[in-house]
């Protein structure tokens, strides 16, 4: 299906272009055969007006050179030769180029029985001319009108007849400023469409792969989705609310809130630094090696497995790709909570009236190698609520460059503490969409609430 796709497209470009070509070509022929036509039509008025100059010039000097090199001079070189014939076709006198007559006796003949008018175009070596015969009066006896050729019989028919034989140049004749004017139009045009029929061609292929890369990111979207916990989940020792949006097409930020056999619920969050498909691969890495690492167990287990995450970042990414992360786990037999918190910022525990930032753990991982972590802990009973961000939240800005802060996340969560975790999560994402003028997110914003359920 994709293949006759792109198959139909090239037809379609390449007919386009053969269109293309065909209204250039078109239009350039047109012009050359109408200005052709009305330039030899003004050409042969001009003709006709000197052909009467000449009768009455013959008629009172006779057919003499020098009478045809007055006319031929007065023209101011648009004549280039003028040439007078007998009936029997005989010259009588010449100026100007000297060229073989055009027309002969026989044919003018045959041309006035017809009513035909007597006219041709040659080349010559100074350009090319319109050659155009005319019957005239040798004497001065009055008569018809001197240049209708059809009012004329045969000159061999009629006693003190001649033919004079005028050529002019066609160049410069003739107002063409029309036609020229849609030439250009519609060669304009036509070269418009085979320009964008030519680049489409060109960069049809980068236009496919961009749109394969578009499919993929997609793809990779949905499945980054996929690897995230519901967004709201319950069971009879947590309630927990979460949401991951992306500023691009993919998330540098991840959260997980999973159960680990014999421990208890685990959860996690982890903010990479920079955003799109380096980030988005890096936080899948360290999403898969939280689910696959034994780290919820022991304080020292869940140190070293931090210790060992930072080593790999800093030997295999790029220093630019360091990441922070909180992660941490609930013991099930006691109200504890006992997390690392390596460079991330502080997650909030609201328990009674106090409020707690969970800071204890070390420097953000990829970074330092060798760094050093410790784990934290601090009780969580029954009702008490978490809750854990990434930058994309509490960095927020407005438009006076004023982030939204922790301050404000604390504010809201005591504002509506006896809510549900799912309202609590809304209603601070609404505050951070009002607080920014529902601009669009400069970074990926990550939230997650947990409650402990009531005994």
């Amino acid at each position: 299906m994709k293949r006759n796709g792109q198959r139909w497209f090239s037809i379609s470009i390449w007919f386009g272009i053969a269109l293309g070509l065909l209204v250039l070509g078109n239009s350039a022929a047109n012009y050359y055969w109408v200005s052709q036509k009305i330039v030899v039509e003004q050409v042969r008025k001009d003709l006709s007006a000197q052909a009467a100059t000449v009768e009455k010039l013959v008629q009172a000097a006779g057919p003499e050179a020098e009478v045809l090199e007055q006319v031929r001079v007065s023209s101011q070189g648009r004549i280039a030769w003028i040439q007078i014939r007998d009936s029997r076709d005989a010259s009588l006198a010449a100026a100007g180029l000297n060229a073989a007559p055009t027309f002969s006796a026989d044919l003018i003949r045959a041309r006035m029985r017809s009513r035909q008018p007597i006219f041709e175009t040659r080349s010559t070596g100074s350009g090319r001319v319109v050659v155009e015969a005319f019957p005239i009066r040798l004497s001065g006896r009055a008569g018809r009108p001197a240049v209708q050729l059809a009012a004329y019989e045969p000159a061999a028919a009629r006693p003190g007849m001649a033919i004079v034989e005028i050529a002019a140049y066609m160049n410069g004749a003739g107002n063409l400023w029309p036609l020229q004017r849609n030439l250009l139009i519609n060669s304009s045009a036509a070269l418009a469409l085979l320009g964008s029929l030519v680049m489409m061609r060109i960069r049809f292929k980068a236009y496919l792969a961009g749109q394969y890369l578009a499919t993929q990111l997609e793809t990779a979207r949905r499945v980054q989705q996929d690897l995230l916990p519901s967004a709201r989940q319950s069971n009879d020792a947590f309630e927990t609310a979460g949401t991951c949006a992306p500023a691009s097409e993919l998330n540098g930020d991840f959260y997980d809130v999973f159960t680990v056999r014999g421990t208890g619920t685990a959860v996690a969050v982890g903010d990479v630094a920079g955003k799109g498909v380096p980030a988005a691969m890096l936080a899948s890495v360290m999403q898969g090696a939280i689910r696959s690492s034994n780290w919820a167990g022991t304080g020292r287990r869940h140190v070293e497995c931090t210790r060992q995450l930072n080593q790999l970042l800093c030997e295999r990414a790029s220093c630019e790709r360091y990441a922070s992360m909180f992660w941490g786990y609930f013991l099930p037999e006691s109200n504890v909570f006992r997390y690392v918190n390596a460079g991330h910022l502080p997650p909030l525990l609201f328990s009674g009236e106090a409020t707690y930032r969970l800071t204890s753990g070390g420097p953000v991982l990829g970074l330092l190698p060798g760094a050093r972590f410790e784990q934290g802990e601090r009780a969580f009973e029954p009702g008490d609520l978490m809750v854990l961000y990434s930058d994309g939240i509490l960095e927020a800005a407005n438009e006076a460059d004023e982030q939204f802060g922790e301050d404000r996340v604390a504010e809201v969560v005591r504002a509506h503490r006896d809510q549900s975790t799912e309202e609590i999560r809304n209603q601070i994402l609404s505050a951070v969409a009002r607080f920014t003028g529902n601009a669009a997110a400069a970074d990926d914003q990550t939230l997650l609430v947990i409650r402990k359920s009531a005994a």
